[in-house]
């Protein structure tokens, strides 16, 4: 009966610290991320599912997201795609790499148009890697 008594605020215990290393993509991708190779060019994600992207601290254009495990004819239920759709209902697709995986500050994307990889930073005075 000690050895349940102990066991369960240990199991408790173990629980707790892995489920806060696993927030849904949705919680790791709110905020600033700077383009990793011009950090002038900022996405900031937020709760209402707004992403708003910045060029020089200007808005240049804002879209609606959601992240899902489909994207028009892309569909993979191992993989996470974000859609960001603009005022006049087109969507874009990118296939998600990463969202600051192990708190190391990058998001990085596919864009599945021209598979072409975005990387961005969460702190705008990362070094930039060339």
């Amino acid at each position: 009966m000690k050895k349940l008594l102990f066991m369960l605020p240990l199991l408790f215990f173990v629980s707790a610290i892995f489920a806060q290393n696993q927030d849904p993509s949705s919680k790791r991708i709110l905020g600033n991320w700077y383009s990793k190779t011009n950090l002038s060019i900022k996405w900031t994600f937020t709760q209402d599912g707004r992403v708003y992207n910045y060029n020089q601290d200007r808005m240049a254009v804002m879209y609606k997201y959601t992240i899902s495990h489909s994207c028009q004819n892309f569909t993979d239920d191992t993989e996470e795609f974000i859609t960001l759709m603009d005022k006049d209902g087109n969507q874009f697709c990118f296939k998600i790499n990463g969202i600051n995986e192990n708190k190391n500050g990058i998001l990085s994307l596919t864009n599945l148009s021209n598979m072409q990889q975005l990387i961005f930073v969460n702190d705008a005075n990362s070094k930039v890697a060339q």
